[in-house]
């Protein structure tokens, strides 16, 4: 195990790991969190995609048809929310839609949502991206100074039932 890093401190960088705040949450941005009181992580990953790859292909879709929304049953409750309701998941930068699957080994008041969905099924060019991908509600105001990349496991959103309880409907052309 490797505490100091030669070759960061090489590149200009402190050698030392250290934790800072992300730039979006409770604590370092508390005005946010009132009126997004949930921490959203968008990681979620399925061992049968390859982030947005294979989701045109039948046999693995059908292990996962939609996108899920994990969430602690306590915390869904407290939003109204069931087992496979449609859900709102939003920030300051857009909304987008996910099924609430109920999980009670993720912490209480996060969110993990299904990373880089899209509709193969969808119109193109887009097939549906703007739909229930988490990367429409991403910041890129606070990206890792190391490496460039936005916070994607650390943003403040809120999550309500979609008012329809219904997802978009694609024709089906992948059959």
């Amino acid at each position: 195990m490797e505490l100091y890093s030669v070759k960061l401190e090489n590149l200009g960088y402190d050698p030392l790991p250290y934790f800072k705040e992300p730039g979006e949450s409770p604590y370092s941005t508390p005005e946010l969190f009132k009126d997004y009181p949930l921490v959203l992580t968008t990681g979620y990953r399925q061992p049968f995609y390859f982030l947005s790859q294979y989701r045109n292909i039948p046999w693995l879709r059908s292990f996962q048809q939609n996108p899920v929304m994990q969430i602690n049953p306590e915390t869904a409750k407290q939003y109204g929310l069931e087992d496979g309701d449609w859900a709102w998941i939003e920030t300051p930068r857009g909304r987008i839609k996910q099924q609430a699957r109920l999980f009670p080994g993720i912490k209480a008041g996060v969110v993990m949502a299904t990373a880089n969905c899209f509709y193969p099924e969808a119109p193109a060019p887009q097939h549906g991206l703007f739909t229930s991908n988490p990367n429409v509600l991403t910041n890129n105001n606070y990206c890792d100074p190391m490496y460039g990349s936005p916070d994607l496991t650390a943003l403040l959103c809120k999550v309500y039932k979609a008012e329809d309880d219904k997802h978009i409907e694609y024709k089906d052309t992948m059959k």
